[in-house]
């Protein structure tokens, strides 16, 4: 027990401790205390302390009295519940924080299925590429791949990422040239377009109507699984879009209307017409888009026909080279604008022919709703004006204006 009551300075006290005695003494006598039940009133208060904190529960309000008069609160104050705290959960990873190096590593392996493969195409040795995986697997707090020693296998959670992944690293490169071209003092657009889109003539028109122009224009061919997400999540600034789509968080302006026409194999009974209708296609398989949203794969295969049969499904493709070659083979017919034929190869098994009774395919120049930047809104300006409102089939495909 500290004599504080005591006179007299003791061998290296400071003049902290004379303040310390001084307002002690000025305590105890505000209070009309003597030293000796000062001490007593301490000597109880650090008594009832050590046996609260060492779990004792049976202390009366005489015993807690002076522990609450040390701490400058009440009784009650010092008796009342608290509540319950659960204990805190470790933090989730945020997946904000993913490392788009591991990322990149993942893709390479997902696409591989085979570390030794991955590590050499990603010029890395075998353990860092497994290390830096596990490390993914660590941050996400899942699984990703099952492994073997003779295999190497996605697991549910491994499918969902890789789905993911390659548009998140394709946004993060987009925002990297966007960032380093605005240190240089110029900004850019990237404008989406579907195969058969007019994007070398709006890429033309917009050079033309700003020689001087600080803004890039980088264009990326997408696909119609892509629409409308590249637009939604920032992949892209601007695209051409085929209708119909869901347009939710989407500006989207109308351009013109495109025929369209069937792409039958060189041996279907009427690939030498040059124009049918769509009643003359009820017995043939159709294929499916793969990735494309129901309503758009639906209308594109005209299903319902207009005496609501439905088609038959036929193979499903993900892009129009593998269209060419299930249609080439004979197991399925489809449907696609005349811009299309005329800009992609069609081998000499594929016969495209209009189809005169089924409405054209709508083409729309679509924008996230909320980004009206001086760049978007002159680079829609121009494809409103600047490019055909109509095309028909003369010569194949030929625009020509309204």
């Amino acid at each position: 027990m500290p004599n504080w009551h005591k006179s007299g300075r003791r061998p290296g006290a400071s003049a902290t401790d004379g303040a310390v005695r001084h307002r002690l003494r000025a305590f105890r006598l505000a209070k009309g205390m003597s030293q000796a039940e000062l001490a007593r009133l301490v000597h109880m208060a650090a008594s009832t302390l050590s046996r609260l904190e060492s779990g004792e529960r049976r202390l009366s309000v005489d015993h807690l009295g002076p522990l609450a008069a040390a701490l400058e609160v009440s009784v009650s104050e010092l008796i009342a519940p608290t509540a319950t705290r659960r204990p805190a959960e470790p933090p989730r990873p945020d997946p904000l924080d993913l490392d788009l190096r591991r990322l990149r590593y993942f893709v390479a392996l997902a696409e591989e299925l085979h570390f030794g493969q991955a590590a050499e195409r990603l010029a890395i040795t075998q353990p860092m590429l497994s290390r830096q995986v596990r490390k993914l697997e660590q941050d996400l707090g899942v699984d990703l791949l099952t492994r073997s020693s003779r295999r190497v296998e996605l697991t549910r959670a491994g499918r969902q990422l890789f789905d993911d992944a390659q548009g998140v690293l394709t946004t993060a490169g987009a925002a990297s040239r966007r960032v380093r071209r605005a240190a240089g003092g110029r900004a850019a657009l990237t404008v989406g377009f579907l195969v058969g889109d007019p994007i070398i003539a709006l890429v033309r028109a917009f050079d033309a109507a700003h020689p001087h122009t600080d803004i890039d224009i980088d264009v990326e061919r997408i696909y119609w699984s892509d629409q409308p997400a590249a637009l939604l999540d920032d992949h892209l600034d601007v695209s051409f879009v085929h209708l119909p789509m869901d347009g939710d968080g989407l500006d989207v302006t109308d351009l013109y209307p495109a025929p369209r026409l069937a792409l039958l194999p060189g041996s279907h009974r009427l690939a030498g017409r040059s124009e049918i209708a769509i009643r003359e296609l009820a017995d043939d398989p159709v294929i499916s888009h793969g990735g494309a949203s129901p309503i758009w794969d639906a209308w594109h295969n005209v299903d319902p026909r207009p005496d609501g049969r439905r088609p038959r499904r036929g193979p499903a493709v993900r892009n129009h080279e593998e269209m060419m070659e299930v249609v080439g083979t004979g197991r399925a017919i489809s449907f696609v604008p005349a811009s299309v034929t005329a800009a992609i190869q069609i081998p000499p098994e594929v016969t495209a022919v209009p189809v005169v009774d089924i409405p054209p395919a709508q083409v729309c120049l679509a924008w996230k709703a909320g980004r009206r930047s001086g760049a978007i809104r002159d680079l829609v300006a121009i494809a409103c004006t600047a490019l055909p409102r109509d095309m028909t089939f003369r010569s194949g495909w030929v625009p020509a204006r309204a």
